[in-house]
């Protein structure tokens, strides 16, 4: 009996503490949301691209069908390598494939 009712005290001490743990992760995200900045672009917050990273992503979306993650590469690439200007304004395949690239 003494065994039942210590294993029915941890128990229902668990099932407590499971429901307070659940409350105070939805206080943190309810929080979250509410102070995000509806001004601030990317995903939830995470910031913007420089001025110089969207115009290459500009220029690479109208050049090539690319994903977003080889498009930041290509542009962060065409941002830092300016002695690569030539083929970032005619073929971003070719500065992929010097990164490494390939599959286009």
């Amino acid at each position: 009996m003494r065994r039942f009712l210590k294993l029915l005290s941890i128990a229902i001490f668990l099932g407590s503490s499971c429901g307070m743990v659940t409350q105070a992760q939805d206080a943190v995200t309810s929080s979250d949301v509410q102070m995000r900045d509806p001004n601030v672009c990317g995903a939830a917050g995470a910031g913007c691209d420089p001025a110089e990273v969207q115009h290459w992503k500009e220029v690479g979306n109208r050049l090539a069908d690319l994903s977003s993650a080889d498009l930041s590469q290509y542009a962060y690439a065409c941002v830092q390598h300016t002695d690569w200007k030539q083929e970032c304004e005619t073929d971003p395949t070719a500065v992929l494939r010097r990164l490494g690239i390939e599959g286009y």
